[in-house]
């Protein structure tokens, strides 16, 4: 169990850092931003932001919410920098990008799924070359052509 509690967190922690670093660009002296935190909890429950009060929507897992930020890094980040004047403050990003990732999240999830389907047939499947061990070449016609005969 406390594996994997670890896990979780170490996916967590992952997602965390990678939204930090690479989409809103904040260094290690900034501080993570609460606000941001409750909008990927909401995410990850399919919700607007995380409310423990609503039922779940959704049930996405932290790798599949950090392969969909890796799929829209470039659209999310030059959006923010071609109108950074736009942008008032902190929360109006992160409602912004949280804006950007919902609707394909459904798509990467679906590409994950897929994924794993394609990977355990591929696992499972099993290759028998046993039965063709005694095969081997044979000549289909006996025939020798004039121009060989000449030859040998």
């Amino acid at each position: 169990m406390r594996n994997i509690k670890n896990k979780e967190n170490k996916q967590w922690n992952e997602l965390c850092e990678y939204v930090k670093k690479e989409i809103l660009e904040y260094d290690d002296n900034m501080k993570f931003p609460k606000y941001l935190a409750l909008k990927l909890q909401g995410i990850k429950r399919g919700e607007h932001i995380a409310n423990n009060n609503h039922t779940e929507n959704a049930n996405y897992d932290d790798y599949t919410i950090l392969c969909t930020f890796k799929l829209c890094k470039r659209k999310i980040v030059t959006y923010l920098r071609e109108n950074e004047r736009k942008i008032h403050d902190e929360t109006h990003r992160i409602n912004l990008i949280i804006k950007m990732i919902e609707p394909e999240i459904n798509d990467v999830y679906l590409r994950i799924q897929r994924a794993k389907k394609s990977k355990s047939k591929v696992e499972h499947q099993t290759f028998d070359n046993q039965s063709n061990r005694n095969a081997g070449y044979v000549k289909k016609t006996k025939e020798i052509n004039e121009k060989m005969k000449k030859l040998f």
